[in-house]
């Protein structure tokens, strides 16, 4: 008789899980999209980006970006990509008609990760993935933020503060 291999298991269990989990927009590539939705209709780079805060709203994080947007019927997708990594910070996938349960469910099966709701009213609702990705929803949109974009709109949002704090200098 063998003895258990609990530990070995549980460390593949362990593995396998972070692997899910760190994958949220891992792999999503300019030729992911070109693959997925045909030749991007535009293309843009820009020195900053505008990204949705859960509470916050439009929030402008500086930086180099690459925006590139796809269309396949009435489904419109802007890929922002930062520079020069060409990893994804963001995709914003938008209908001509409100997204239904059953649509932001497969939407965000397919951009991974194990979801979970964070907020949900009549208009907005979020979801976060264990990585940190954020995924937000409004009407006839779905953004889904990578946990690095996530990260700087919360330091852009501090800088703010700092800034609206700081005692003046005479």
């Amino acid at each position: 008789m063998h003895p258990p291999r609990f530990p070995a298991l549980l460390a593949l269990i362990c593995l396998s899980a972070s692997a899910a989990w760190a994958a949220v927009l891992d792999g999503k590539t300019p030729a992911y999209f070109v693959d997925r939705y045909g030749p991007a209709k535009s293309s843009e780079t820009k020195t900053s980006g505008s990204f949705v805060h859960t509470t916050r709203g439009a929030v402008t994080v500086k930086g180099q970006f690459s925006v590139r947007e796809y269309r396949e019927g009435n489904l419109t997708v802007q890929a922002v990509f930062f520079l020069p990594s060409l990893e994804l910070a963001s995709v914003r996938l938008q209908l001509r008609q409100q997204w239904t349960a059953e649509q932001i469910k497969a939407a965000l099966d397919a951009y991974g990760g194990e979801w979970r709701p964070l907020s949900r009213n009549v208009a907005v609702n979020s979801w976060v993935a264990p990585d940190g990705s954020l995924a937000i929803s409004m009407l006839t949109w779905l953004d889904i933020q990578s946990k690095a974009i996530v990260d700087q709109v919360a330091k852009t949002l501090a800088d703010e503060e700092a800034k609206r704090n700081a005692i003046p200098k005479f």
